[in-house]
């Protein structure tokens, strides 16, 4: 199974999940990344090797992925998964969703997908697929 075959079956749970679903494949590797109601949900980085240690993705898909599942650094969470837990992530960012709703409210939450459409240079590479 590869990266594009993990997408292929994400982006269709997320977006019956009433999630808001942007792209971007990068171009020198074959990590996916996939961002959630303008980020405001995070993201998901979905590879076949370990990322570099200066960026940060709170979800994180790696083929065969051994090691700590949840790691903590400068306060920022990261979860990591293998191809083979695909439902548990789909939890996890369902779960990570509702708290940030029951935290904000509706109203903000929204608010912050707004904000993050306008002021997000980040959304001119992603592209939206849902």
């Amino acid at each position: 199974m590869t990266g594009i075959d993990i997408v292929d079956i994400l982006i269709p749970k997320l977006v019956d999940m009433d999630f808001i679903v942007h792209r971007y494949d990068a171009y020198s590797t074959s990590s996916i990344y996939l961002k959630l109601d303008y980020g405001v949900a995070c993201g998901i980085r979905i590879a076949d090797h370990p990322g570099k240690k200066k960026y940060h993705y709170r979800f994180n898909i790696i083929k065969d992925f051994k090691g700590d599942k949840v790691i903590l650094n400068s306060g920022l969470i990261s979860r990591f998964y293998d191809f083979t837990e695909l439902e548990n992530i789909l939890q996890d960012v369902k779960e990570e969703k509702q708290n940030k709703l029951c935290r904000y409210g509706i109203n903000k939450y929204n608010l912050y997908m707004e904000k993050e459409k306008k002021d997000n240079e980040l959304f001119k590479r992603f592209k939206k697929v849902s």
